[in-house]
């Protein structure tokens, strides 16, 4: 877990308030609270899945009026999330379809210990919830694709905005397009649907 200054925190926390690219969690017992654990877990799923990702910060609470509190970690819950570091990949890693690129930070800001979990966008697959949760909420669904959106208001949802799909889905594309490009694919035009062009799409791979 590395160490981030106070001046980083300060620019992800800028703005004060959740966005696209930034969430929110309380203080929380990794051992304890299943229901925590769970939307920690849908939450980095969510963020791999939203354009240029994001941080999730462990460490903010949400006052009654909507405020928001940067109370930090308590020390107990720190020092057991330090020790399940590995075991916070793993179960990722058995939720998701494609493997997670995140890294982990600690810093004070405002004399709190808060996490950071800074989360990068999928790099080529996206990433598909692969089994249920055990939560009664059902809040890890088998088959299920969570992302950030601002409707309502920012939050990890599943995927099922027709806007969100659209924009999903032309993202997913433009990745796989790139990756066949690396690989030596040109895309030749064609007027037609006859032998010889078809020939020279074959060429093109």
């Amino acid at each position: 877990m590395k160490e981030i200054s106070e001046i980083k925190l300060k620019e992800i926390l800028q703005g004060n308030s959740e966005n696209l690219n930034l969430e929110f969690k309380a203080s929380f017992n990794f051992n304890e609270n299943l229901w925590a654990r769970e939307r920690l877990i849908r939450a980095i799923l969510a963020m791999s899945n939203t354009r240029t990702g994001g941080d999730i910060v462990i460490g903010v609470k949400e006052n009654l009026d909507k405020s928001h509190d940067y109370a930090g970690v308590e020390s107990d819950h720190l020092s057991i999330f330090k020790s399940k570091i590995e075991e916070l990949k793993s179960k990722v890693e058995s939720f998701s379809s494609a493997p997670v690129s995140y890294e982990i930070g600690v810093g004070v800001y405002k004399q709190n210990s808060l996490i950071v979990i800074n989360v990068t966008e999928f790099s080529l697959n996206p990433l598909i919830c692969r089994r249920n949760g055990e939560h009664v909420d059902k809040l890890l669904e088998e088959g299920a694709i969570y992302v950030r959106t601002l409707k309502d208001k920012p939050s990890s949802i599943k995927l099922t905005n027709p806007v969100d799909v659209q924009d999903f889905l032309e993202r997913v594309s433009d990745k796989q397009i790139k990756n066949l490009h690396s690989r030596g694919w040109r895309h030749v035009e064609s007027l037609g649907n006859d032998k010889s062009s078809f020939e020279k799409e074959r060429e093109s791979f």
